[in-house]
């Protein structure tokens, strides 16, 4: 696993956008690029199949610890609403059918990668894992920056649409709505992903998440014509619905989300302490706690629900800022992340290993510029070249 500077490709930008990424560049919010055009990380083939069976293992472990929790009604430890908690395990006993989510993981090329969090329910960054950095790698190669024979470990495309098609063909997904929020890259990736559901047969028009409707008439949620969803693919997190005016209708609708409800329990933080109880010598999974102090004083502090790194305490340093510093906390021990040296300071890489259904297929990387991935973290993508030909190539710098 090497870091390599690469030639950005001329035009990039307008590349980027051809394939429906336009958030590239760095605005007041987001003060770095999102996009690493000069950059790539390099692995082998052998480094790419331990990290594929790595992550397919973890894969099974965190659904296995999921259901384990529901059926053992242990949803209260994970901070799931009292209210919503039927109704999640419902959800879970139909088998509601998912997409997609993401594996966030350490890694540094030795030994096992060590799973740091799931992102069960609205994982982003999808873009640039599934189109854009497979673009860019034909590109470079086009150019004659990369040898025509470096790969990516990237079917994340295929297995998503793969993925549709089974909702289509087996869970009589006929036609969905698809909804998120006021943000650009979200609505791109619902955009995304709604092209892939109709590629595979699923109908489906957008609306934004507060469009939505509810009504005490009707079973089901409403769209902007007070007609029936039947079915919602909706990158909004449960932790804000559950929070909303109509956070009742969460627990009652007959609306089937995509992800379904049954991922509140998947994307709690608190599965990690679960993890750690069912399978404390695995090798993948990080020791964690649900109770304070249990693991010493070297652990890194979550907690259950936050996003983007907010309210992160590492070992010795004050929490990071955000919205989440009122929920409780899980602890979990504190590893070191692979660190490179770029011009203007250190990059801290976390890989996010994407499954479509239950099937890990590809990956992405963001690089903080601390050790809490933030907002500050940029894409970069990877290739995958021989071990033996990564000295003589000259490939990078």
């Amino acid at each position: 696993m090497q870091r390599r500077s690469l030639t950005p490709r001329p035009g990039w930008e307008k590349r980027l956008r051809d394939v429906g990424m336009t958030w590239y560049a760095p605005t007041p919010e987001h003060p770095v690029p999102y996009w690493g055009e000069d950059v790539a990380y390099v692995f082998t083939p052998g480094e790419v199949e331990k990290l594929r069976r790595d992550s397919q293992d973890l894969t099974n472990m965190v659904l296995e610890a999921t259901g384990a929790a529901i059926e053992g009604g242990r949803l209260n430890e994970l901070g799931i609403p009292t209210f919503l908690r039927a109704a999640v395990r419902d959800s879970w006993e139909r088998d509601d059918p998912t997409v997609y989510m993401r594996l966030d993981l350490a890694y540094d090329g030795q030994g096992h990668a060590r799973l740091l969090e799931v992102n069960a329910q609205t994982p982003t960054s999808l873009i640039e894992a599934a189109v854009c950095q497979w673009q860019w790698l034909e590109d470079q190669q086009e150019a004659g920056e990369l040898p025509g024979h470096g790969t990516q470990w990237n079917t994340i495309h295929e297995g998503l649409s793969e993925q549709w098609t089974h909702l289509f063909a087996k869970c009589g997904v006929r036609e969905a709505h698809f909804s998120a929020g006021h943000s650009e890259e979200d609505i791109a990736t619902v955009t995304y992903l709604r092209d892939l559901a109709q590629a595979a047969g699923v109908r489906g028009s957008f609306l934004m998440a507060d469009e939505i409707g509810t009504s005490p008439e009707f079973p089901h949620l409403l769209d902007t014509w007070s007609l029936s969803i039947r079915h919602l693919m909706w990158l909004w997190p449960f932790e804000y619905a559950w929070e909303s005016r109509d956070a009742a209708f969460l627990a009652t609708t007959e609306t089937r989300l995509i992800e379904p409800l049954w991922k509140a329990v998947t994307g709690s933080k608190g599965l990690l302490a679960h993890l750690h109880e069912r399978y404390p010598d695995s090798g993948l999974v990080l020791p964690a706690s649900l109770t304070p102090g249990r693991l010493g004083e070297r652990v890194v502090r979550k907690p259950l629900y936050s996003r983007e790194g907010q309210n992160v305490t590492l070992p010795g340093e004050v929490p990071t800022p955000g919205a989440y510093g009122d929920l409780p906390m899980v602890e979990q021990a504190y590893t070191e992340l692979p660190t490179f040296e770029a011009a203007d300071g250190p990059r801290y890489p976390v890989l996010g290993v994407w499954v479509a259904g239950d099937e890990v297929c590809g990956l992405g990387i963001r690089e903080g510029r601390g050790r809490v991935t933030d907002n500050r973290a940029t894409f970069a993508p990877h290739v995958v070249l021989p071990a033996s030909h990564l000295e003589k190539s000259g490939v990078g710098k």
